[in-house]
């Protein structure tokens, strides 16, 4: 295969795998409850977004700022983040082949730490027992959040940021070593 060549679409194949079922199991993750309170007597059950709400309703605006960005903006940019560089990776986009580096390490970065909501919760859980007057557990929900975090973070790990720079290694042709690429 030439540097100029369309790549072998098969090798995409895994951190697109990983992406979709990411983007599956965020239905799960945002419509199942994540989280059953009780406090003095009064239980409660929420998906992210009712707690985001209530969150809000109780006047603690920027803890319901934070959750809406660690639990439904991220997971959203990580998933359109790796589908531009795989479409990216496709197409041989070398003249953004710097900018697309970045993205990545950018989606890198940000997966560890994606599991903190979920680390909030189980800390929560196990933290919050109060007997009769308060008590906190996770539900299906979180295990489902926790899913997608892992699927991103697997596509992230799967992709192969040389893929956005064809040029950079030509493959060796037969009985002939690959190079490095000059610099003239």
């Amino acid at each position: 295969m030439s540097p100029s060549a369309d790549p072998d679409p098969r090798q995409f194949g895994r951190p697109l795998a990983f992406a979709l079922a990411a983007a599956v199991m965020m239905v799960p993750a945002n419509v199942l409850p994540v989280l059953r309170t009780r406090v003095m007597g009064e239980a409660r059950t929420d998906t992210i977004f009712s707690g985001i709400v209530a969150l809000w309703d109780d006047g603690l605006w920027g803890i319901a700022a934070i959750v809406f960005v660690a639990s439904i903006l991220i997971p959203v940019l990580k998933l359109l983040g790796i589908a531009w560089l795989l479409r990216e990776a496709r197409v041989h986009a070398r003249l953004r082949a710097r900018r697309d580096t970045r993205l990545y390490a950018i989606l890198d970065f940000i997966g560890r730490w994606s599991m903190l909501d979920v680390f909030l919760v189980a800390f929560l859980a196990g933290a919050v027992q109060f007997g009769a007057l308060a008590s906190v557990e996770p539900r299906a929900g979180i295990v489902a959040f926790a899913a997608v975090v892992v699927l991103t973070v697997l596509a992230t790990d799967s992709f192969q940021p040389h893929w956005l720079w064809p040029d950079a290694h030509p493959p060796a042709s037969p009985g002939r070593p690959a190079t490095a690429p000059s610099r003239s």
